[in-house]
């Protein structure tokens, strides 16, 4: 399942509901923003899976629950 938003990301990183999390960063600022991990969460472990940066400055970032 795909899941876009920080809010529904963070819910569902609350609930213990993500096996992986990928991560787009982009270099650009559009009003205030909302932090991704935000609030309270479960201690949850990581691991990176891939990387990759682009030549825009946009860098994809993935991971998966170990």
């Amino acid at each position: 399942m795909y899941v876009d938003g920080g809010a529904v990301v963070s819910q569902y990183l609350a609930a213990g509901l993500l096996d992986e999390l990928t991560v787009t960063v982009v270099p650009l600022v559009l009003g205030a923003g909302r932090r991704l991990f935000q609030g309270k969460l479960p201690e949850r472990r990581f691991s990176l899976v891939a990387s990759r940066a682009y030549p825009s400055g946009l860098v994809r970032i993935a991971y998966r629950a170990t």
